[in-house]
């Protein structure tokens, strides 16, 4: 057992110099910091890796961050430490492994890999496809780590980071069980046009089109105050996704308060209501998972 602690603290150790110097490492997470390539895009992204404190082989999720709305914010996000969400996978028994998707944060780069381009002209499935590039490389990778079950791990993503969890789950790579999607969608405007996002039947088309691939179960969950995505596109969305044969549940909360009803998966008062609602997804569609 220390033999493999000592050699988990060498590979954080090297694997510290991708990210800022000031970067902090939360051992009791086991966090480590790693440069993983993605060939595809002739390009590499920084993946923070999280495990409990015991043997493993662990079940495992891909969480996908969200975007902001502005190129600066974007460029800000570090490497997503989202910690209150994090915690609480690790604590059931999880490893959590989360990439930074090109052109954000510290992976940085010219360009945001999952670029749509403009309101006016969308192209959510250049989106789609340029997020998908991330997270399927991110997956190859974890594949190769001897002490992740390679047979049982999930897609969960926050706003645009749940847009790219389902459409990569259309990739059908081995061994995703379900998809988690936390207020999943594109093209939000919460300053100009709350609840309004732009362009949602193309949205909706996009969703259509890719559920006959998505072969696993899919949660929805939004908050119904939510200023980027509203209502009225989180159904139309869902039930497009499901008219076309995907499969999954939605969940719409009351009101809530944190970042315009768009903060429940990262925020602490949100981790009772979040977690309560995969619990209730893990029976129904007798997810053997633990949770």
């Amino acid at each position: 057992m220390i033999k493999g602690l000592l050699v988990a603290l060498a590979v954080g150790a090297c694997a510290v110099s991708v990210a800022r110097a000031a970067d902090p490492i939360d051992a009791s997470l086991r966090e480590e910091i790693h440069s993983v390539s993605v060939p595809a895009a002739h390009a590499t992204i920084v993946v923070t890796t999280y495990r409990p404190r015991a043997w493993g082989p662990f079940p495992w999720i891909v969480m996908s961050h969200g975007t902001a709305t502005t190129p600066e914010a974007n460029r800000t996000i570090g490497r997503f430490r989202a910690l209150n969400p994090i915690r609480e996978w690790v604590r059931r028994g999880y490893a959590v492994v989360v990439p930074v998707r090109r052109g954000y944060g510290a992976s940085g780069g010219d360009t945001f890999g999952d670029s749509y381009g403009t309101c006016k002209s969308p192209d959510f499935r250049r989106a789609g496809e340029g997020a998908a590039l991330d997270l399927l490389a991110t997956i190859e990778w974890a594949k190769t780590q001897s002490d992740l079950d390679r047979r049982h791990w999930l897609l969960v993503g926050q706003s645009s980071g749940g847009f790219a969890s389902i459409y990569t789950a259309s990739k059908r790579p081995d061994g995703l069980v379900a998809v988690l999607a936390f207020a999943p969608g594109r093209g939000g405007r919460p300053d100009t046009h709350p609840g309004l996002p732009c362009a949602p039947d193309p949205v909706a088309r996009l969703f259509a089109s890719i559920a006959p691939d998505v072969a696993v179960p899919v949660l929805w969950f939004y908050a119904e105050n939510d200023a980027f995505i509203g209502p009225a596109a989180a159904k139309l969305w869902f039930e497009s996704f499901r008219a076309a044969g995907g499969r999954g549940d939605f969940v719409m909360l009351p009101p809530f308060p944190e970042n315009r009803g768009h903060g429940v998966y990262p925020s602490a008062a949100g981790t009772p209501l979040w977690t309560a609602a995969v619990a209730t997804f893990f029976r129904a569609h007798q997810i053997d998972l633990p949770f």
